[in-house]
């Protein structure tokens, strides 16, 4: 580049620009319904999906979100863990959608909803009835105490709110919502940024906002290619009963590995990607991630950051690779397979030329409940060898979408 030209920042346009503008939007409702509840009611259990057992700052945004999605595609397909209670969303489409691809978003309301939860109680210990979860995010200790209990950094390791939309079988975007710091997270086709947004009772500002104003207020987020001393370091879930048998199952990880090279085993789902971003420390790099046979809520965010984000050195080259790993006697959790082979996997191959997948959402229609859904799935920076030999080794396929 040469006379200071700057680049000429990649747009969208269409059917594509909507869909992305109301994940924001969607994600900002939510937002501000959660910091206007009061403290006690986000902790309290609700029944609104006619069982008394999910917390409010579950409900809460999730009826938001919900709310702001149908209003823009009736006809969509919603995933979400709680609602997906009532049934099989999947029968709820138009008629004259049978047989073709059809949209669905998936969405994760509160991920990190237990650590939330934990923090929202220390902080109300008097239990205040007037205090709102605002007073408790937009406290100055927040982040230091977040990160004290939680780890960090808050931009990754914070509750938040995430939404991925798919259409015809390919994720063209996903956008996040950390509540902790208050950031917007965008993957797209015109690229991955970040944005702070605005105080959430400054209602005017934030109601504006659409992705063009996240690219042009926002910053591009970058994603790391770690050198090999960091190859090895990984992030995945181990925190409750069955997913260490399940990780190991997978002959990728041993024993020695889990000990010496897993950086952190309770982490958030959707954020678990921005641990191969700028934002983690350069000096405790990440080299992979991987969904241990957790549900598609947790993953599916991931694949738009897939899609979309550009390798540092070759704009041509993704930064990101996507592996699907299969296990020869899979594990079950809840009656569901943890790591799904081929012929029960979510992903079939529509370009066999050029082995590139689709999201198969027919496969979905099996379950009493598709959220839930799982799968094994990793995410290593473009350059780590370690993974790429490794993924030939074990035949474990590579994840790659068509262009549209």
């Amino acid at each position: 580049m040469s006379g200071g030209t700057r680049p000429v920042k990649a747009l969208m346009f269409g059917i594509e620009e909507a869909y992305c503008d109301t994940l924001i939007r969607a994600l900002l409702l939510a937002n501000y319904a959660l910091l206007e509840a009061t403290i006690i009611d986000a902790l309290q259990r609700t029944s609104v999906w006619g069982e008394a057992d999910t917390l409010g700052l579950d409900a809460i945004p999730e009826i938001a979100i919900l709310e702001c999605l149908r209003s823009f595609d009736q006809y969509a397909i919603m995933l979400s863990d709680e609602s997906g209670k009532d049934g099989n969303p999947l029968a709820m489409t138009d008629p004259e959608s049978q047989g073709r691809s059809r949209t669905f978003f998936v969405c994760d309301p509160a991920d990190r909803s237990a650590q939330l939860s934990d923090y929202l109680l220390r902080f109300n210990r008097d239990q205040d009835p007037s205090r709102k979860v605002a007073e408790a995010l937009k406290h100055p200790q927040c982040r230091t105490d977040w990160e004290t209990a939680f780890t960090g950094p808050c931009s990754i390791t914070g509750a938040l709110s995430a939404i991925t939309c798919v259409r015809r079988g390919i994720p063209i975007c996903s956008a996040l919502l950390n509540y902790i710091t208050q950031e917007l997270f965008v993957a797209c086709s015109a690229g991955v940024y970040r944005m702070a947004i605005p105080a959430h009772d400054d209602i005017e500002s934030w109601q504006t906002i659409d992705f063009r104003r996240v690219q042009s207020c926002g910053k591009a987020l970058h994603f790391r290619q770690a050198g090999p001393e960091h190859w090895k370091r990984f992030v995945t879930f181990l925190g409750k009963e069955g997913y260490k048998d399940n990780l190991l199952g997978s002959k990728f990880i041993n024993e020695r590995t889990i000990l010496g090279d897993l950086h952190y085993d309770q982490p958030g789902g959707p954020s678990r990607v921005l641990y191969l971003s700028e934002l983690q420390p350069n000096d405790h790099a990440v080299g992979f991630i991987l969904a241990n046979g957790e549900k598609i809520g947790e993953w599916i965010h991931w694949f738009a950051f897939c899609r979309f984000a550009i390798s540092p050195n070759d704009i041509r080259q993704p930064a990101l690779r996507l592996y699907e790993i299969s296990e020869e006697r899979p594990y079950t959790k809840d009656g569901i397979l943890m790591s799904p082979p081929p012929a029960y996997s979510i992903f079939r191959m529509a370009d066999s030329l050029n082995r590139k997948f689709i999201l198969d959402v027919d496969r979905l229609e099996g379950l009493a409940n598709p959220s839930l859904y799982r799968g094994m799935l990793l995410v290593a920076a473009s350059s780590n060898q370690t993974v790429l030999k490794n993924a030939k080794q074990h035949s474990h396929r590579l994840i790659e979408f068509p262009d549209s």
